[in-house]
């Protein structure tokens, strides 16, 4: 069974600064800035060879401000301010 994706493509986004959790924890140095959700499949890969394992969290593409892209699981991304 498939996650419901928590963001959406071209979503503001602020990569937490700490405690997202284990899994594709982003680099120190993108840590509390804010980007983009990025445009990526996200198709349903139930019963699949590519199908998350139970209890891993949905992972994203995110452009950063500056033009980075870095792939961040969900537990580390938040909603960004209103600006």
């Amino acid at each position: 069974m498939t996650l419901p994706y928590r963001f959406r493509v071209d979503q503001r986004v602020r990569v937490r600064s700490r405690g997202g959790g284990r899994h594709r924890p982003p680099p120190e140095s993108v840590r509390g800035m804010l980007g983009t959700i990025a445009p990526q499949m996200t198709d349903d890969w139930s019963d699949t060879k590519l199908a998350l394992q139970p209890g891993t969290p949905n992972v994203y593409y995110v452009t950063l401000d500056g033009g980075i892209t870095e792939l961040i699981a969900e537990d580390w991304l938040e909603q960004a301010p209103a600006e």
